[in-house]
């Protein structure tokens, strides 16, 4: 389990965020995947 941030492993991993409204991110995965954060 990390403790704390892994900007190589997030850089790795992560093509792209795309910022929907102030509370709603997509994460684009390099491997494909899409990822919803919709935050309260």
């Amino acid at each position: 389990m990390l403790e704390q941030f892994d900007d190589n492993l997030f850089n790795a991993l992560v093509e792209k965020i795309t910022i929907l409204s102030p509370a709603h991110f997509v994460f684009s995965l390099k491997s494909g995947m899409s990822i919803d954060e919709i935050l309260d």
